[in-house]
């Protein structure tokens, strides 16, 4: 990001240093060296200003990421999810055994457990590791050995819920926590209770967020904190998360539209709102699959209905302009424990077949960096041990 953004100020201000010439000779024979020297720091108020607002799009909080979860066919329960962000994360896959012992990665009375399942983990590390955190943290999407999946989105109007006496778990390790002590999301959802879930600061802020999850079952989950309360959705009707609003302003809103009791046409942005809509809309009429892998498929054309293009202008809750593309998208066949990963940057599809990997106790975690172009289809057999 920091090459490109130098290589944008060197356009902008050899634009302006030839300004005279794109405005032609007759202007520039009428620019005495007083005008010269007000235009000098009129182009450099402009180079301020881009600047200006060009630090505040790369860092002001991203208000993106989809998920969906088609489990009413007979062939597989599958799910998919976007990550949308101001800048990537230079993600990577990572193979977690059991028998890890963990923490919350909380200063203050962490939990504490030993991975009972194995997972595959995908991971914002590469980003994150600059700012501290470790290759145990930062997970955003993934699945476990008994196929409970689990999916880490932003959601801005979240307000955590104040301190008790329970365990404290960082959002770092929110996803962690669910895929390496449940199998099901009934078991889950029983167990988050039990621990508080903190924000920890995370590139200079700390960010609203909210899991959904899923099972082979079809069993389905969204836990989000609104208010300072934990609030859950619990069951197989809830299929689509975006972000902002709140969930159950979202079931509200949806009624307007055409399909489920209003008579609003389909919403087209690329706001929260919008995609939820579109993807509730769509999933429904997917139709029947021949085969788990064709349900894949067919989940996957839903889920690029709200991909977000780049350059695509996207305002949020907060009201703040920016621009926030779909850096890759995943799909989970939940029932088979296959995990789909596609990089915007690269034309291929790769996958990970759970059944494939080595989760016993004792054996090294591994990684994978997921967006080299090099990489197609079944990369199973690809991981190798992170380096100690």
């Amino acid at each position: 990001m920091g090459g490109g953004r130098c290589d944008m100020f060197s356009d902008v201000a050899a634009h302006l240093k030839n300004s005279k010439n794109l405005h032609g000779s007759r202007f520039a024979a009428a620019i005495d060296d007083k005008e010269a020297s007000m235009t000098d720091r009129f182009n450099c108020r402009i180079i301020i200003f881009i600047f200006s607002i060009f630090f505040i799009f790369q860092n002001i909080a991203a208000d993106a990421c989809s998920r969906l979860l088609w489990n009413t066919n007979n062939k597989a329960v599958v799910s998919a999810r976007t990550m949308d962000w101001a800048h990537q994360f230079d993600d990577y896959l990572f193979i977690y055994p059991r028998g890890i012992k963990m923490d919350g990665g909380t200063d203050k009375n962490p939990v504490k457990w030993t991975s009972k399942y194995g997972s595959l983990g995908n991971s914002v590390y590469g980003y994150a590791q600059k700012h501290g955190f470790g290759i145990h943290d930062t997970v955003t999407d993934g699945i476990n050995e008994k196929g409970l999946t689990v999916h880490l989105l932003y959601l801005e109007g979240t307000q955590y819920e104040a301190p008790d006496d329970r365990p404290t778990l960082s959002y770092m390790r929110w996803c962690r926590y669910l895929l390496d002590n449940f199998a099901t999301v009934k078991e889950a959802v029983a167990g988050i209770q039990k621990v508080r879930v903190v924000a920890v600061p995370f590139g200079g802020e700390k960010l609203g967020l909210h899991v959904a999850m899923e099972d082979p079952s079809g069993d389905s989950a969204i836990i989000e904190y609104i208010n300072g309360n934990e609030v859950i959705h619990h069951g197989k009707q809830y299929t689509v998360m975006t972000n902002d609003p709140a969930y159950n302003v979202q079931l509200e809103n949806i009624k307007r539209y055409k399909g489920f009791g209003g008579d609003e046409a389909l919403p087209g942005t690329v706001e929260g709102d919008d995609r939820f809509v579109r993807l509730t809309h769509y999933v429904k009429h997917l139709p029947e699959p021949k085969d788990a892998d064709e349900a894949a498929g067919f989940v996957l054309s839903a889920i690029n209905t709200v991909v977000v293009p780049f350059g695509a202008p996207y305002t949020g809750r907060s009201g703040d302009a920016g621009v926030y593309p779909t850096w890759w998208t995943s799909v989970t066949d939940v029932t088979n424990r296959v995990y789909y990963f596609n990089w915007a940057m690269n034309p291929n599809i790769i996958w990970v077949e759970l059944d494939r990997l080595d989760f016993n106790k004792g054996t090294p975690v591994k990684w994978l960096n997921p967006r080299k172009q090099a990489l197609a289809g079944d990369v199973s057999n690809s991981f190798e041990p992170v380096p100690k």
